[in-house]
């Protein structure tokens, strides 16, 4: 259960000043100061349970889905619907989960810099690790082109080209501060 838990790591950074910070929304938003290791620990096994659980169960669940109900992945409308209630059901849940949490605390007056967020993901990850991320992230991208080549998968190539091309791109660039940083430590 290791993938679960470093999905998890991934929304706790250090800032430059020493915070730790929870980033709920992703490095685009403006983060939650988290006070001391007893709240970080209460809100990561939170999100390690609501990974485990709504992402798993996704994960698990699809293959089954698509099998059961093939116009799922022909029609793509059925598709779009299907990927717009996973991402509310999973907002929903983490409202209901985190809104206990995230108000008793306070928010940093910015966001670190994506350089910074990426920079540490560099830093915590081997070069293996993250060339395998973009290995796969420019694999399922080349995927995503492969479906636009079938009419009847045209929704989900895009989806699959427009997000993991995305993931292509952060995973090359934890990449590049990796080799620029040990670089300049030679």
């Amino acid at each position: 259960m290791r993938y679960f838990t470093y999905i998890a790591e991934q929304s706790f950074k250090t800032s430059e000043s020493g915070e730790r910070l929870f980033y709920r929304a992703g490095p685009w938003a403006r983060p939650y100061v988290i006070p001391d290791a007893e709240t970080e620990r209460r809100i990561y096994w939170k999100l390690v349970w609501q990974l485990r659980i709504m992402l798993g169960a996704m994960i698990f669940a699809m293959p089954f889905a698509f099998m059961a109900f093939p116009n799922l992945v022909m029609q793509p409308l059925y598709f779009a619907v299907l990927i717009i209630a996973a991402i509310g059901i999973f907002y929903l849940a983490s409202v209901i989960l985190f809104a206990p949490e995230v108000k008793k605390l306070h928010r940093a007056s910015t966001r670190l810099p994506l350089k910074h967020f990426y920079r540490e993901m560099a830093r915590k990850h081997s070069f293996l690790a993250l060339a395998l991320g973009l290995g796969v992230s420019l694999a399922l991208a080349g995927n995503g082109l492969w479906l636009l080549m079938r009419p009847p998968f045209l929704l989900i190539g895009w989806f699959n080209l427009i997000f993991f091309g995305l993931c292509s791109v952060a995973w090359g660039y934890a990449v590049v501060l990796k080799r620029a940083n040990a670089s300049r430590q030679v």
